[in-house]
């Protein structure tokens, strides 16, 4: 399977099966897979955007 198919695949899983990737898949692959700075910078802006994000619904962006 090429990287295509893992990526169609991936996005064809349950919401169930995809947390599971992130939980699971993505801490076992992560030392050797993000290597370097624009790697780790790109998944920190993710984490970080979804967190000030959940923050600011349960807070009603500081009303």
């Amino acid at each position: 399977m090429d990287f295509e198919g893992v990526k169609q695949a991936v996005l064809n899983l349950s919401d169930a099966d995809k947390k599971r990737l992130i939980m699971e898949i993505l801490p076992a692959i992560w030392p050797r897979a993000c290597a370097d700075d624009a790697c780790v910078e790109r998944v920190r802006g993710l984490v970080d955007e979804a967190t000030v994000k959940h923050y600011k619904e349960q807070h009603m962006d500081s009303i």
